[in-house]
């Protein structure tokens, strides 16, 4: 009998976990406490065809769902209730802020060590990386905590004195065989004054969420198909004005409706 692997968490390192043990022939379930799968870069819509798509590679999904505990038999508990058998346990659990100090030490803390333009969270004081947080957003990869870092070395070396971090534009993208996403910023984005155009095609398993903000991007997706990726990308991170049919940054086809 295949041993039977289980991936503790749904992000995008799960994902590609489970994908390549699904790909050698094993049976893989993935525990993933979210309402759907990589829900920090994807839309409730995009994440189930995602969890529809590895379904088709014979992966079960459980989402709300986390492990509460893995022993050594293989027996592995779920804070739902139920249980799980497994010869294998993946641990991928993202990054989260560690924020025990700071808190210990009065400082302003909510999901992370809230920080203002000159990354200060006191006076004399800074906080930069995935423990903090800055207009109400947290990052958990480097390229945010270079930038940063850049601002926090500008001001306090004195080159730039009154240099200030505005927030990074994050990208995040999943190349797994079969499986692929590309989404920029907050895709999920669902508040007033923002504009959503969606595609979704369920036979081709792709779809594509673009949210406009005014005339800029605010969020998109693109799942299953990445022909517009580029163009997407180069207008997200220099910031364009969106022409009043955006439609070709989504498709590579004309529209026929």
């Amino acid at each position: 009998m295949p041993p039977r692997p289980r991936t503790g968490g749904g992000g995008v390192l799960g994902v590609s976990v489970a994908r390549a043990l699904a790909s050698r022939g094993l049976p893989v379930t993935i525990v993933h406490q979210a309402a759907h799968l990589v829900e920090r870069d994807l839309d409730g819509p995009a994440g189930e065809l995602l969890r529809g798509a590895l379904t088709g590679l014979g992966v079960e999904v459980r989402t709300g769902s986390t492990v509460r505990a893995a022993h050594a038999d293989g027996h592995v508990e779920l804070s739902d209730g139920r249980t799980l058998d497994a010869d294998l346990v993946v641990a991928a659990c993202g990054v989260r802020p560690r924020t025990a100090l700071a808190r210990a030490a009065g400082l302003p803390v909510r999901t992370g060590v809230v920080v203002d333009d000159r990354l200060s969270c006191a006076p004399d004081v800074y906080a930069i990386g995935d423990c903090a947080e800055h207009r109400d957003r947290t990052h958990g990869t480097a390229g945010p905590a270079w930038e940063q870092a850049d601002v926090l070395a500008a001001r306090l070396s004195g080159a730039v004195p009154d240099a200030a971090y505005g927030g990074s534009r994050p990208y995040a993208r999943l190349s797994a065989g079969p499986l692929e996403y590309a989404a920029f910023g907050d895709p999920a984005a669902d508040e007033d004054g923002l504009d959503v155009l969606r595609i979704a095609d369920a036979t081709r398993g792709s779809y594509k969420k673009l949210v406009l903000r005014g005339d800029r991007i605010a969020g998109a997706v693109l799942l299953g198909d990445l022909a517009t990726v580029g163009a997407l990308a180069r207008a997200y991170e220099r910031d364009e004005i969106v022409p009043a049919d955006p439609f070709h940054l989504l498709t590579s086809s004309p529209s026929t409706c």
